[in-house]
């Protein structure tokens, strides 16, 4: 590239970084001067104010969140799939699930009625005349919040009979949120609040989908890191039973330990959340009491003694996990290793990713060089997550001072090597080892040669290359 083109880019990418800290200090200044709406307000209210506040800390968290928590899972020998990214309109959906939690025992009635409509579509009635003005005000209110965000196909409140009539939409992020969904974000917005109050650094990945080592698919809900120890966090609403067991097995899979690992469940009786933390290796808890567990889940409770939990490792390990039972296709296999090769976006990828190492006046993570990346590719999020784990598990991304650096999170100077073409044969070779390591015989055959080469979009590397992968299972 030339020096006229670099000087270009570099200030392009100094004046990025200048912009996100500018906006950053802006949305501090700015907080403070934004009123917290109220949630505490009458049926007549028409004005349905964002929750400035919750959007500022999901906000706050959501660069590091991401990718601590990737390369934690990574450390435990566990490939991450694919995981939920943030978006503008997840502050809607969590005003709405903070309403819904905050009011649950008023609107429990209609929240099962909205439920059971899911599969028809049908309209509802749901008449008030005996409840309680607290409950006609919170379900009128609650109706007219969905119903302006479009989540109600139609709604109309008789006032005279104090009868709600009203039909949902069934649309996917509808009928995800009202089944289990609004759920979810309650207990993550209530966490959040916890652990801010506290000031404990945390960071949170949502909804990972995730390979065991043992080849096993799993998805888990939330996974926050907080003061760089694991919190494991799963929710129910309906039927519980058969999960508990199965997220027991799983508790040990993931290396968290049984007193950080809290199923929380709607709404069953205290004493019962006691009793099967007591028969299983996981803490259970209710709406009512989860907080209150997770609080001394973390020890930060003054009147309770701090939980001993031994330091884990956020350093992620170079090894592929291993699938015992390795799928029919490469491609699947590489998908479940986070290592998908994306061959028509790669070359682009790598290209760019050069270019923008070449402008760095200091360090930077490779977090903060996907952000950059993401503006100029055209690769989705997730496609361009599976090429920089290529690159970094290549051994190609070093610190100042030479030594691999292989995290998302950690500062890096510089890759090695610099050249686009060489670094995309050092992803091939990742690809391989990936391979090699669930089958080490696979390249013995030259049909599978063709397939490799049709995968990943490259050469396979030459025997050599192959042995020495081969050798270092």
């Amino acid at each position: 590239m030339k020096k006229k083109e670099k000087r270009i880019l570099r200030s392009c990418t100094q004046e990025l970084k200048e912009i996100k800290t500018e906006l950053r200090l802006l949305r501090k200044e700015l907080i403070p001067l934004i009123p917290h709406p109220s949630l505490d307000t009458t049926a007549s209210q028409t004005a349905i104010e964002p929750i400035a506040e919750s959007d500022n800390k999901i906000e706050s968290n959501a660069e590091q969140a991401e990718l601590a928590v990737y390369d934690w899972l990574t450390a435990q020998n566990i490939a991450v799939k694919n995981y939920r990214e943030r978006n503008a309109g997840d502050t809607i959906f969590d005003q709405l699930a903070l309403f819904l939690g905050e009011r649950f025992a008023n609107l429990s009635r209609l929240h099962e009625l909205i439920r059971r409509s899911l599969s028809s579509g049908a309209t509802f009635n749901y008449n008030l005349s005996s409840r309680s003005q607290s409950e006609i005000a919170d379900c009128t209110q609650f109706c007219h919040m969905l119903s302006s965000y479009a989540f109600l196909s139609f709604y109309k409140y008789n006032k005279m009979t104090k009868t709600i009539y009203a039909a949902p939409q069934r649309v996917g992020k509808v009928i995800n949120f009202f089944t289990g969904g609004w759920f979810e974000r309650y207990v993550y917005l209530k966490i959040v609040d916890l652990l801010e109050a506290d000031q404990l650094t945390f960071t949170c990945l949502v909804n990972p989908q995730i390979t065991f080592a043992d080849g096993d698919d799993f998805e888990l809900d939330l996974l926050f890191l907080v003061e760089n120890q694991p919190l494991w966090i799963e929710c129910k609403t309906g039927e519980y039973a058969a999960y508990i067991p199965k997220y027991s097995e799983a508790q040990k899979l993931l290396s968290v330990p049984s007193e950080r690992s809290v199923l929380v469940i709607l709404d069953i009786p205290d004493n019962l959340t006691d009793n099967l933390t007591h028969l299983y290796d996981i803490v259970v808890a209710n709406k009512r009491n989860f907080v209150e567990k997770v609080h001394e889940v973390l020890g930060v409770s003054g009147d309770l003694q701090a939980v001993a939990v031994p330091q884990v490792q956020t350093q992620p390990a170079t090894k592929p996990p291993i699938l015992h039972h390795p799928p029919a296709s490469i491609a699947t296999l590489l998908n479940k290793v986070g290592l998908r090769p994306v061959p028509e976006h790669r070359m682009q990828v790598l290209q760019k990713l050069v270019e923008v190492v070449a402008t760095f006046e200091q360090p930077m993570t490779m977090a903060e060089t996907k952000t950059i990346l993401a503006e100029c590719v055209q690769s989705s999020k997730s496609q361009l997550q599976d090429i920089l784990n290529a690159v970094i598990r290549s051994n190609c991304v070093r610190d100042s001072a030479g030594k691999v650096q292989p995290s998302f999170v950690q500062p890096f100077a510089e890759l090695l090597p610099a050249d686009p073409v060489l670094l995309d044969q050092k992803c091939v070779e990742s690809y391989a080892r990936a391979i090699l390591w669930n089958n080490p015989a696979y390249f013995d055959s030259a049909a599978n040669i063709t397939e490799f080469e049709q995968v990943v979009g490259g050469k396979v590397p030459g025997p050599a290359t192959i042995q020495s992968l081969r050798n270092s299972r």
